[in-house]
């Protein structure tokens, strides 16, 4: 709600958004951020084509990656029981980071546990660019914290400045 607000309807770019909520929340999340966001916004659903000036939601309860038959869509199924959170930060990243590499930007903000720290490794290893939301603007700082112990972050960002700096990368 702090970030993506701040995007121009223009934005040139898809936005996968990963966030840690059961089902039952997700499409009505997706559906506030619409409301508030010049971009779309939508709880993604299988086969949903990327366009830029979209975000897509993964569902609670699914898992959503990039599909290997066409880059440019996603795949959203229900989650694997060993799969610890539905739906998951690495497996989203793991999928990108096998998709678009270098041109990926993954952002990671304030969480639980240390989602999204093995599939920032895979994006960095592609050659992707990877922000941490910083200790001081984070309610909780376990996910961000994971990714900058593990040396992945490329930058400590404030969650004020984050929305900007993402505005100003996609004008490039």
């Amino acid at each position: 709600q702090a970030i993506l607000p701040q995007l121009p309807a223009g934005f040139p770019m898809p936005i996968l958004l990963v966030q840690h909520m059961p089902k039952t929340f997700t499409a009505v999340f997706a559906q506030r951020l619409d409301e508030i966001c010049q971009i779309r916004v939508k709880e993604a659903q299988d086969g949903d084509r990327l366009l830029p000036g979209h975000a897509y939601l993964a569902p609670g309860g699914h898992q959503m990656i990039l599909d290997p038959a066409s880059k440019d869509r996603v795949k959203v199924f229900p989650s694997d029981e060993r799969v610890t959170y539905k739906p998951s930060v690495d497996v989203t990243f793991a999928s990108v980071a096998k998709g678009y590499s270098s041109r990926t930007l993954a952002v990671v903000l304030t969480g639980m546990g240390s989602d999204g720290c093995e599939g920032a490794r895979l994006l960095k290893r592609a050659g992707a660019t990877v922000w941490a939301q910083s200790k001081n603007s984070c309610t909780i700082f376990g996910m961000p914290k994971a990714v900058i112990v593990a040396g992945l972050a490329d930058s400590v960002l404030e969650l004020a400045d984050i929305g900007q700096l993402f505005k100003q990368r996609g004008q490039r």
